[in-house]
């Protein structure tokens, strides 16, 4: 009997993903070295696609699999997917949704923290044995800080939720009302504004790259800081970095970047900033919840049922 056969985009989910042994017959992508001749050649007969939502299925890779019919994705973010093409094509598209969206704002929060009250700098002011000479300078109350939301979704929500404990005050905007508590400033310029502190957590898309410009850092300031756990293009990178340097954006809390993996070169020199390698959704507990989630879609679909988390 032939197994349903699914396309895995990686490695790295194949070794997450924890499946049973026989179910479907898994493929990893990167077991190829010419990976559209692979599909061009034995894309027939794949049905699905499990992916991270960040590479290439663009039309013209996803015409070399006539047969697809589901995407199922281990993330919220979906920037490397035509929708529009899987759309016009009848392939459903489901993602992580809320999954790990309480995660992923924890992360936000606890980069927002450490930032704000220079953890790292501490630490490595301690290590050095600078401490006997004098104390850093002081760092700002978490209470203090205005913190405007990007994006009030499934993690933009988490992250205005956990926050407000601190005492802090919370605003946010997004394209589109909420019946929500927290103020929704009329557009993300007024938000810059009046935010000490920006956290972004829209969606990532064509829609929203480079929605972060140089203006809004400009209106941030330079005792602001931004925090982006949404996707690298949603900022203007150059921008920033160029703002982190002349001292006209305060500080930068990044999970993101453009163009990722990054090497980090480009950013020895660059003051006030706080990396970390795509990791904010990354937990124990999350990943085995996304990867079964996708899963149990995988099996949805075979089984002819109703998909969960359908945005396509």
């Amino acid at each position: 009997m032939n197994r349903p056969r699914v396309l895995v985009m990686s490695r790295a989910i194949l070794r997450i993903l924890r499946a049973p042994p026989g179910e479907f017959d898994y493929i990893c992508l990167d077991d190829h070295a010419d990976r559209d001749a692979f599909l061009a050649r034995d894309g027939a007969g794949i049905a699905v696609i499990l992916c991270s939502g960040m590479e290439r299925l663009d039309a013209a890779r996803l015409a070399l699999l006539p047969d697809l019919r589901l995407i199922a994705v281990v993330a919220a973010g979906m920037a490397g997917i035509d929708l529009d093409a899987a759309r016009a094509r009848g392939i459903a598209v489901c993602n992580a949704g809320d999954i790990n969206a309480g995660d992923v704002a924890e992360y936000a929060v606890a980069m927002m923290l450490a930032h704000r009250r220079a953890l790292a700098a501490n630490d490595a002011y301690v290590r050095s044995g600078r401490w006997v000479e004098a104390r850093l300078p002081p760092g700002h109350a978490v209470s203090a800080q205005r913190v405007g939301v990007v994006g009030l979704g499934h993690i933009g929500h988490n992250i205005a939720q956990r926050l407000a404990p601190f005492g802090c005050t919370i605003c946010w905007w997004g394209p589109n009302p909420k019946p929500l508590s927290w103020r929704r400033m009329e557009s993300l310029a007024d938000l810059a504004d009046w935010a000490t502190t920006l956290m972004v957590a829209v969606a990532g898309n064509d829609d929203t790259r480079g929605l972060v410009s140089a203006d809004i850092l400009r209106r941030l300031g330079p005792d602001g800081l931004i925090v982006n756990v949404s996707r690298g293009f949603v900022i203007d990178e150059p921008a920033m970095i160029a703002a982190l340097r002349g001292g006209t954006l305060g500080g930068a809390a990044l999970d993101v970047f453009d163009g990722e993996p990054i090497d980090g070169s480009g950013w020895v020199d660059v003051p006030n900033v706080l990396m970390a390698p795509h990791v904010a959704g990354a937990t124990v507990e999350s990943l085995a919840a996304v990867m079964q989630g996708a899963l149990d879609n995988i099996r949805r679909h075979f089984a002819g049922q109703a998909l969960e988390r359908r945005v396509v």
